[in-house]
């Protein structure tokens, strides 16, 4: 005769097993969704930010066409992270449940995938939609770890292989943002 007892919702605890393994893939789950959803919400947030920073100072904020392709980017960005090819690599990865999970995660395919479908990293970045869309990802990611994006582009930079007409436009885009944070 077993007796379950509810210890709280989504963990049960019997006479014979304390904790069930898939309890862990649950929380590494969770925490990782966590991580998706303040993700999406600070891009959200960094591209109302940039857009206000821009407005009247760069081509893709005034022209309609370039701002609603961008804000239809954004709007899908990092969608693939909850793909087949994507989700459960990157939750072994960063949320594992044990070393061997993060070993056998496959990021690197994972990791390509995502380069490949979503081209606002500098490995695959194409046009200047893709660069705002970068220094956008690059913003949001400085309000999660409260640090400057430029020092984290100044890092990276010299890892880009970008044409020099690119790196001036995304400086300027800081720029932009570095002065409209001095206003407010």
């Amino acid at each position: 005769m077993f007796s379950f007892s509810q210890k709280k919702k989504g963990a049960t605890e019997s006479r014979f097993i304390r904790r069930m393994k898939g309890e862990d893939y649950i929380n590494s789950t969770r925490k990782y969704l966590d991580y998706l959803e303040e993700h999406l919400a600070n891009v959200s947030k960094a591209f109302s930010e940039l857009s206000e920073a821009c407005d009247g100072k760069e081509h893709w904020v005034g022209d309609d066409c370039a701002w609603h392709t961008l804000h239809h980017e954004v709007v899908h960005h990092d969608l693939s992270k909850f793909s087949k090819e994507e989700f459960v690599q990157y939750r072994d990865h960063f949320f594992s449940v044990s070393d061997a999970d993060k070993e056998n995660s496959a990021f690197d395919l994972a990791w390509e995938n995502h380069k490949l479908e979503n081209h606002h990293h500098h490995e695959t970045a194409k046009n200047y939609t893709d660069l705002v869309h970068m220094v956008i990802d690059w913003v949001s990611m400085s309000y999660k770890f409260k640090d400057n994006p430029r020092d984290f582009y100044n890092k990276t930079k010299p890892k880009m292989n970008l044409n020099p007409e690119f790196h001036a436009f995304i400086e300027r885009q800081f720029d932009h943002l570095e002065s409209y944070r001095g206003k407010r």
